[in-house]
């Protein structure tokens, strides 16, 4: 039976990019449909559904790995539980990005699905606003208000480490992994495939967001974001050896 991984986080870190050159790769099967992304862990009795689960999202009986992506799982300490016990030797993907730009990207996200209506200096400096209602039967595995928290990576990384060792979890940083075959192919190599294959979409930029001269003037709302993020960010880069250098946060502390 082929090898798993997942694809579990982080939202708007550029996963999708990450889903695509993956698919490109022969000896790699991820799931399909890619979209809306499984959330089969999300289930309590996911572990027991095993055979469902692949009969449902994978079909190839050549692939070396298979592979699902579904980013909500950072958040939700009882996947992993269940993820574990389904794939004791399941390897686990992280793609992290620039906290302050992620949590921008995911406000207009929203604004773009018509989730958000609050302005974007409301959203992002305003922790409490998170737990605002929403439609939970068209929305679910990731409350789309968490724009806050969900950069904070460290914290959920911990949970990760209970249940997989560190030698099974890779953390890539998006800034630096994009459109980088030395980044993509040292992925590879912690797949256990084909190293010297280079992903025909791999310069492509995929569901980025390119926002509008109006949406740029966020000064504030980033200032205030790189010192949110400041120590968490320390400590993510402190604990994991990531060169994080890039990221505002981490130039703030300089």
């Amino acid at each position: 039976m082929a090898r798993h991984f997942f694809i579990a986080g982080a939202q708007r870190s550029g996963t999708t990019y990450l889903h695509t050159i993956l698919t490109q790769h022969p000896e790699i099967e991820l799931n399909q449909p890619w979209w809306p992304e499984p959330k089969f862990f999300l289930n309590p009795d996911a572990p027991s559904r095993k055979e469902e689960y692949l009969k449902k999202y994978y079909s190839r009986a050549d692939a070396t790995i298979r592979g699902e992506k579904t980013v909500c799982y950072m958040e939700h300490t009882e996947v992993i539980e269940r993820i574990a016990r389904t794939f004791p030797d399941a390897l686990i993907i992280f793609m992290l990005r620039d906290p302050v730009d992620r949590a921008i990207s995911n406000y207009w996200y929203s604004v773009g699905n018509k989730l958000e209506d609050l302005s974007i200096e409301e959203a992002l400096t305003n922790e409490s606003l998170k737990d605002r209602p929403y439609d939970t039967k068209s929305i679910t595995g990731c409350p789309p208000y968490n724009y806050l928290e969900r950069g904070k990576y460290v914290a959920y990384l911990e949970h990760y480490l209970k249940h997989f060792d560190r030698s099974r979890i890779k953390l890539l940083i998006s800034e630096t992994f994009f459109n980088d075959q030395k980044a993509i192919s040292d992925l590879f190599e912690f797949l256990g495939i084909e190293t010297n294959f280079s992903p025909p979409s791999m310069s492509e930029k995929i569901n980025s967001y390119v926002p509008k001269e109006a949406d740029c003037k966020t000064s504030e709302v980033e200032r205030f974001l790189s010192s949110y993020y400041a120590d968490s960010v320390k400590e993510l880069s402190d604990r994991y050896s990531l060169d994080t250098s890039m990221w505002k946060p981490a130039r703030m502390l300089l």
